[in-house]
Formats: C-alpha cells, structure tokens, sequence
C-alpha cells in the first residue's frame, strides 16, 4: 500500500464521481421523470417489467422492487415497490405484468428512525403497487434461474430442519437472508458487535473463492482456470445470495485480486474495491446515501489499509500470530465503522473487538457446515450424520453470541455525531492507518491525528444548542419532543414503539429525558413507556389522576423501584422541571377532566427563558412557540409526518 494508490486515475475517477452525486443529489433523488407524472392513488393499472430482487414474505404478502417497463401498455422506465399476495412462481429476474392499485408510499415518520418513505425516493422509488398475482411473460436467464433454486433449496432446508432461531442464523450467515430472526436475537448480534455476520458481504465471497480455488488446486487444475472456476463460482453465490452491494464489492475485490495476482501486480484488491465502487454508483448512483453501502465499503478500506500498512510489522511468531491477525482485521474493518452505527443505529458495541475474535472465526465455521447440510440432504443417510452436528455448532454459536451481549455494557447507546465529528473522526482514522507510511516519527501525524481525535470526542460540546420542538405520530399516538438548549428535554406521550422513541431522544441529542408527561390514561399515550425507560435515563413521569390500567401500573411501580419519580397531577397544577415552568390544563375540547375515563386528559404549557410552548389536543397541536424574537405560532401535527420547528 503505497500513497501513489490515491493518484491512479481509477481512485480518482471514483471521487469525482462520488462527488457530482452529492452535488445532484436533488436530481438523483427525484426519480424519473415519468415517476413525477404519475396520478396518485390509481387503480386497475396494468403493469408489466422485471422483478428486480428476490421477494420478501411480509404480512401475508411478498414485497419486491420491480422495474415497470410498461404502465398501461405505454413505455415506462420507473422503478416501483411491488406488494403481492401470490408470485405465481415468478422470482428474481423474470418478466411479469399483473394489475395493481399504484399509491404512495406508506409511511410514519419519526425522528432518528426509518423514513420509509424517504428510503425509497432515495432509491429512485417513487410509489407503491398492490396487486393480488403474478403472472410470468418470460423467465430469467439460466444462471439466474439456477442461483434462485440453490438459494430457495438453502433455505428450505435450514427452515425444516432447524429451530426458529438457529434457521434464522444459518440464513443470515451463509444467504444473508436475516429476515426471519427473532428481536431479542436480533438485539443480542447488535449487542455483541456480531450482527454484521448476518449480511453477505466481501468475506462469503472470499470463502466461497478461496474453497474453490483450494479444491481445484488440489485436483490439479492450472492456476489459470482454477481462478476462472473459483471466480465462476463465487459469481453464482453473489446471484444466489441476491446481488446486494456488499457482495458486488466483495465479488469485484476478489475478481480484482485474482487478476492481479495472476499478473503479478500487488494492488489488485485496492483497485478492486475502487472497480466495485465505481460499478455500484454507476448502475445506481443512489446507493452513496445507503447506509449498508458505506458502512461495507468503509470496513473494507480498513482492512485492506490497515494490514497493507500494519500487518508486516505486527508479526509474531508461532500461532499466536493467527490470534494477532484476527485481532488486527477486526479493530481495522470496525474502527471506522463507529460514527457511522452511531449516525444510523444510535447504537455501539463496546465488546465487539472481543467478540468478533471468537464470532467471525466462527461464523466460518458456521457457513461450511450450511454449505455442507445443503449438499448433504440429497444423501438421507449422510444428512442423518451432518444435521445433528449443524444443530449442535450454530446452538453453541447462538450462546456465544448471547454471552457476548449479556455483559451490562456491551453496548452503549449514542447520539448521531455531527458532519464536523464525522469528518474529525474520519480524519484521525486515516492518519491511524497510515501511520506506518508517515513514520511514526513524523510530527506531521500527531498534529493531523491528536486535534481530529479531539475534536471528534468533544467538538460538539462547543457548538450553540437550540431549542426544538419535534411532532411525529404513528396509527393513533400523537408525540412530542421538546429540547430547551442544553438545559432540558421533555417527552409528551410516550406511545409510539419504545425503541423509535429512544431514537427519536437520541437524535436531538440525549439519553437523558427530564420529564415523560402522559396526556391520557388510554393506552395509546403510554404503551412505549417500558421500553423508553429501560433503554435511556427518564428522571420524571408525569401524568393525570384517575384509575391506572394494571400495565401502567406496573410500569410505573418498577420505574419507582429503580429510583424514578412519578408525579400525578390535577387540572392548575405548576411543576418546576430542570429549570422550566410547567401548567397542567384540560383538554378544550371536553370542557373538563373527572378523572374516570381514559380518553379524558391534560394540555401541557412549558414556559422558560425564551422558551413557551403549549402541547394541546393530545398532541396533535403546539400553540404559541415564541422565539427570541418573540413570534407566536400555531402548528399542528399530520398522522404520519414529522413537523420539526426552532423556537
């Protein structure tokens, strides 16, 4: 690895086309022309394309994106996210028309969450189209044809043959197809730093080429077609596995390095990571904005930088060196990746240097006994051997992994950093990589490394903190949150998922809320409040007399034990919280509150410095945010949409 790599025309042929996708975002991001043209909602359209990605079972319907060639027998071109209840057969790569009602894009949008509706845009996807079949006008190619009948075949078998749980981990880890796992299990691979084991990515591809390359050398093969068969091969994986963009990277890598190695050239992997770059942004220039996209690609180049640059002069000798290179590939593939689980999860793994030495040795492990279960429930009698050890193995993984998160600090929860911590953080980790080209001696390196690292970890304490007010909704709960500078942050009805609520405090910025404050007693303004406060630190909840549901009740009682304060409160009541005023009122729209019906309730008025917002009707009005400048305002909250104001 040498800094001539950075000044091939390739490299920066790639930044410079990085760069103008940024630059038109706005463009990249509209979609189509014909998607702007499309009359929304429509029913009885007539579609016909191509199914784009291998169908995903959801609520008793299969979700594809499919490329609509025709929209009512006229040329089309636009992109679409397809729900079906019967696929007629069809999978990824086939021809299909079929009758659909086209809308827009489902969505609710909550801060520090999915924006579902915004994801797809992203991806050129501008409406959804529900119809009930599939009908198939042409079939894929035979090699597409043939990777989706290996691909349906795994899975099957690890569906049939397996518990819940230990199905879902041999999906993920050798078809990365995680679908199906379970939240809690889900939750313990975040935890344990693992959950990157379950998505297909360079190191599959890497397995399943060097496997093939190591049996054709061993029968004998010329290095020349041994390349070709392995690269053959691991083509037909990345089909299998659904072509997603961590596979095409790891498949140009390696395509890459075979050529150069059989060249003789020693850059063949960097130039492979450029060549997957340049091929993704080309065929779908939206895939910069996707978090799998950067987070694969930014674990590669530590991989590739790092142990170009670190490995020779980390050696030790006898196996211990095994060790020592499992350590090093680990911390070089996640030490860029931290700001960035941040930005998109709010999530951290602290143990996850520990961990990935055992799990990511293991997992490979785990995928050769997948291929070999597959391969072996042609034969009853050798599948009577190999099942029971599969079973065994991915069991004893699961428990691994489960160990791992069960340390209390595992993982942490964090806010989004901002552009100038990501860019402080990204500085201070190339000058880490690179640390061996400069020379540990050179002064150069500690004055670029030392102030990045710096302001990365405290950069943003030094940036002014503005008041916000934040209203978001899901099917029947109003939320609001309310941030006083630095000073304070409230939550009004904490009804949403509680883990969406967690993100949603995460992402203005606090694991800390001063204040929870309850409108109504009806479950739809509290059901989230169990997983907000075992997740981040709730100091007081505030809520309505009145005869509390046996849940909440126990919610609150637990809340109490582990040192919270509950307060209930009547109809003129003040409160003091962190320093704002705070006057419980009825809700206008009853005239009254007598304390026996849930859906009777209280409007909130938040005064301090510079400070004034009345939250009234449930949530679902903010009345009288003032400013410095003392402007009066009145805003009401859309089902579904987020409405985000400065105050």
């Amino acid at each position: 690895m040498r800094f001539s790599y950075y000044k091939r025309p390739l490299f920066i042929l790639l930044l410079c086309y990085a760069a103008g996708i940024l630059v038109f975002k706005a463009v990249s991001s509209r979609g189509p022309e014909e998607a702007r043209r499309l009359v929304l909602p429509s029913s009885g359209v007539s579609l016909e394309g191509r199914v784009e990605e291998y169908p995903v079972s959801q609520y008793r319907r299969w979700r594809f994106e499919f490329k609509a060639d025709k929209i009512n027998g006229v040329r089309s071109g636009i992109s679409l996210m397809a729900y079906v209840r019967d696929l007629g057969g069809a999978s990824y790569g086939d021809s299909v028309r079929f009758t659909a009602r086209l809308s827009e894009p489902f969505n609710y949008r909550v801060p520090g969450n999915l924006d579902w509706r915004g994801y797809l845009a992203d991806r050129g996807i501008k409406a959804e189209a529900k119809g009930k079949k599939l009908e198939i006008i042409r079939k894929a190619p035979f090699f597409f044809r043939a990777a989706q009948t290996f691909r349906t075949k795994a899975l099957e078998v690890f569906a049939k043959n397996f518990t819940a749980d230990q199905a879902s981990v041999f999906s993920g880890i050798v078809m990365g197809e995680k679908k199906s796992i379970s939240e809690s299990l889900k939750r313990a691979f975040q935890d344990s730093g693992a959950m990157h084991v379950l998505v297909a990515s360079g190191s599959n591809v890497g397995f399943v080429t060097l496997l093939v390359y190591f049996l054709c050398a061993k029968a004998g093969f010329n290095k020349k077609y041994t390349g070709f068969l392995a690269l053959v091969s691991s083509g037909f994986y990345v089909a299998a596995a659904g072509l997603d963009p961590p596979l095409v990277r790891g498949y140009a890598m390696f395509a890459a390095a075979f050529i150069g190695f059989l060249m003789e050239r020693d850059s063949g992997v960097f130039q492979g990571l450029v060549i997957a770059g340049l091929a993704i942004l080309v065929f779908e220039p939206q895939a910069l904005f996707d978090a799998g996209f950067q987070m694969s690609f930014m674990a590669a180049y530590g991989i590739i930088t790092g142990m170009a640059l670190w490995g020779p002069i980390c050696r030790i000798k006898g196996f211990s060196n095994n060790i020592l290179t499992i350590i090093l590939v680990c911390f070089f593939a996640q030490i860029g990746l931290y700001p960035l689980l941040a930005l998109y999860f709010h999530k951290v793994s602290l143990i996850s240097l520990l961990s990935n030495i055992v799990l990511v040795p293991g997992s490979g492990i785990i995928m050769g006994l997948g291929f070999v279960t597959v391969a072996a429930s042609y034969w009853a009698p050798l599948f009577g051997i190999i099942k029971p050890l599969s079973a065994f193995a991915v069991g004893f993984f699961i428990r691994l992994v489960e160990f791992f998160a069960s340390f209390r600090y595992s993982s942490v929860w964090l806010s989004p950093p901002s552009a100038l911590t990501l860019s402080a953080f990204f500085v201070f980790v190339f000058a880490l990589l690179h640390a061996p080209l400069f020379g540990f001696k050179n002064k150069k390196l500690y004055f670029a490394a030392v102030p990045a690292l710096l302001i990365a970890l405290f950069g943003t304490k030094v940036l002014p903190e503005k008041n916000i007010a934040a209203m978001f909704s899901d099917a029947n709960t109003y939320s609001v949150i309310l941030k006083q500078g630095s000073k304070a942050v409230f939550l009004v009805n904490p009804g949403l998922d509680g883990k969406k609520l967690v993100n949603a405090s995460l992402y203005y910025g606090f694991r800390e809320i001063d204040g929870v404050f309850i409108s109504t007693l009806a479950r739809k303004d509290w059901s989230g409040l169990d997983g907000l406060s075992q997740s981040l630190g709730v100091k007081k909840i505030i809520l309505p007399y009145g005869p509390l549901p046996e849940e909440l009740s126990e919610v609150l009682s637990d809340f109490e034990k582990n040192g919270g304060i509950v307060l209930r409160v009547w109809n003129g009541e003040a409160l003091n919280i962190s320093g704002v005023s705070v006057h419980a009122v009825w809700r206008g729209r009853y005239g009254g509150y007598g304390g026996n019906n849930p859906h009777e309730g209280l409007s909130w008025r938040f005064s301090g410095k510079d400070f004034k917002v009345a939250v009234e009707d449930d949530g679902r009005r903010a009345h009288g945010a003032c400013g410095i400048s003392g402007e009066c305002r009145d805003f009401a909250g859309k089902k579904g949409e987020l409405l985000e104001f400065e105050l």
